[in-house]
């Protein structure tokens, strides 16, 4: 973390990604920091509840999220999307639908493609509207 931005090095593109970093976040990740984090001399910010402490593995936020819907008896029938991507979707497709310049999303998403977001499009009802003449 730098001043008021964050740093993330994206698992799928290993692109690096800087974003503001409001007070809110910020300050939980102190919290977690200074009284819920590991003893580890470890550089990544969050670590593994096991020993030896050290970096997330690859998928661990994912498997945490589709935890949590199991547990809460959502989302469980075949085929739907489980895990982090359910939230990565709802972002862009709230991003979309609030004017948010594709650029911006495209780069938030870690995509390095411009045509990455066309599978998002589809869901973006209000302008499916709009393009539809429906408003």
């Amino acid at each position: 973390m730098q001043g008021e931005r964050i740093s993330i090095r994206q698992q799928k593109t290993d692109v690096l990604l800087e974003l503001p970093l409001i007070a809110a976040v910020g300050n939980s990740i102190y919290d977690y920091v200074t009284t819920e984090r590991p003893k580890s001399e470890c550089e990544f910010v969050f670590l593994s509840e096991q020993r030896p402490y050290g970096r997330l593995a690859d998928g661990s936020l994912g498997n945490i999220a589709a935890k949590i819907m199991k547990n809460a008896n959502i989302r469980q029938n075949a085929g739907d999307r489980k895990g982090f991507h359910i939230f990565r979707h709802h972002l862009i497709t709230e991003l979309l639908a609030n004017d948010i310049a594709q650029p911006i999303i495209s780069k938030i998403a870690g995509h390095t493609s411009p045509n990455s977001l066309e599978s998002y499009l589809s869901t973006d009802f209000k302008h499916l509207k709009e393009c539809a003449g429906c408003r």
